[in-house]
């Protein structure tokens, strides 16, 4: 196991700066998750930790050791790829060992590593059998096992879960989650899916346009974002926002209003008209639009009456608003400027928004 420390990293590529003076800490045996939208740098900074694209400037540590300038083969990192990166007319032992081979590893030593290894991740009855005749997870555990076999500090995972379908990729994560508590070891792993990082993580990095929007658990990422760039990606569907005036916003979960059919006592209460009905199972999500045409989305138990074209008010209590300034930094309650932006709504609702 490791942590690891970039301290003032930046990656450029000629004149475009991916990364700009980047700090940063990843806690030893952490399951840390990168996460942002495509192009935000998670995939850059993924593999500057592992050395295969070098930072610009600055340095990374793996451990107690500066690896700024160490090969990716001595940092004591394993990558694990979205395509699996692995051979497909070699058996499926022989793909888990065939780092150890080019190491010059024992075969004795080699053959024990495979079997605890390969064991460990559901492949013992596969070994002899090449990867076209194993299903699209059973290749994923391929790539985990042979990144198992180098006993790395860390594991590195570059969205290894996007080619396969739905149900599948919950089965994965679930044991993902499982060999990580099991091994103890370093992951960091890279998502542009926020449910992915929702589930998995025990740290959340969330990034954009190269820069750290927010880290946290993942409780705190949802519940209480740093920004308004933070509250409206995570979350799914996303958090509803109301502009208001000086540039100041408000935002509310869609879970944390509730519907009915007469003005209630709450904070906000906003009428509106339902135009979309979502059925998910054990709850329905629906889409309501205001006088103005703006457009909020409530969810609400699966048993909840009402349909498209229903005139309702969506309810919300003031605890459960967020308040973001012109900047889009959020205003907690406890800041200067709370107040001003309860009063700038309450002057809104009167007004009839």
């Amino acid at each position: 196991m490791a942590s690891i420390k970039l301290k003032n990293v930046t990656k450029s590529f000629g004149n475009n700066v991916v990364l700009d003076g980047m700090d940063l800490d990843i806690k030893d045996g952490s399951f840390t998750v990168l996460v942002g939208p495509s192009g935000c740098g998670k995939t850059t900074l993924l593999r500057m930790i592992a050395g295969i694209g070098p930072q610009t400037s600055g340095e990374v540590y793996i451990g107690d050791s500066n690896v700024s300038d160490v090969a990716p083969g001595e940092r004591g990192v394993a990558m694990v790829f979205q395509n699996y990166a692995i051979y497909p007319t070699m058996s499926i032992r022989e793909n888990i060992e065939f780092g150890l081979k080019n190491n010059k590893v024992p075969r004795e030593t080699r053959e024990k590593l495979v079997s605890t290894v390969s064991k460990t991740v559901g492949l013992t009855e596969y070994l002899d059998r090449r990867p076209g005749t194993l299903s699209g997870g059973q290749r994923q555990r391929v790539a985990l096992a042979r990144a198992m076999v180098k006993n790395p500090q860390v594991f590195l995972m570059d969205e290894p879960l996007s080619n396969l379908d739905a149900m599948l990729r919950v089965q994965m994560r679930v044991e993902l989650i499982e060999l990580h508590n099991n091994l103890k070891t370093t992951f960091v792993y890279v998502t542009h899916d926020q449910v992915e990082a929702m589930s998995m993580a025990d740290t959340i990095i969330l990034m954009n346009k190269g820069k750290i929007m927010q880290k946290g658990s993942p409780y705190e990422i949802y519940h209480d974002p740093d920004n308004l760039f933070t509250a409206r990606f995570m979350g799914s569907p996303s958090m509803n926002i109301v502009e208001c005036p000086e540039g100041h916003k408000m935002g509310f979960r869609p879970e944390h209003a509730h519907l009915s059919t007469s003005k209630t006592e709450e904070f906000l209460s906003v009428k509106g008209r339902i135009v979309t009905k979502e059925l998910l199972g054990s709850e329905t999500i629906f889409g309501l639009r205001d006088a103005k045409q703006d457009l909020y989305r409530i969810k609400e138990e699966s048993d909840y009456t009402a349909n498209t074209n229903d005139d309702v008010y969506f309810n919300v209590p003031l605890n459960h608003l967020y308040f973001f300034d012109s900047k889009g930094s959020r205003v907690r309650n406890n800041d200067a400027d709370y107040k001003k932006c309860v009063e700038m709504v309450g002057e809104m609702i009167e007004e009839g928004k």
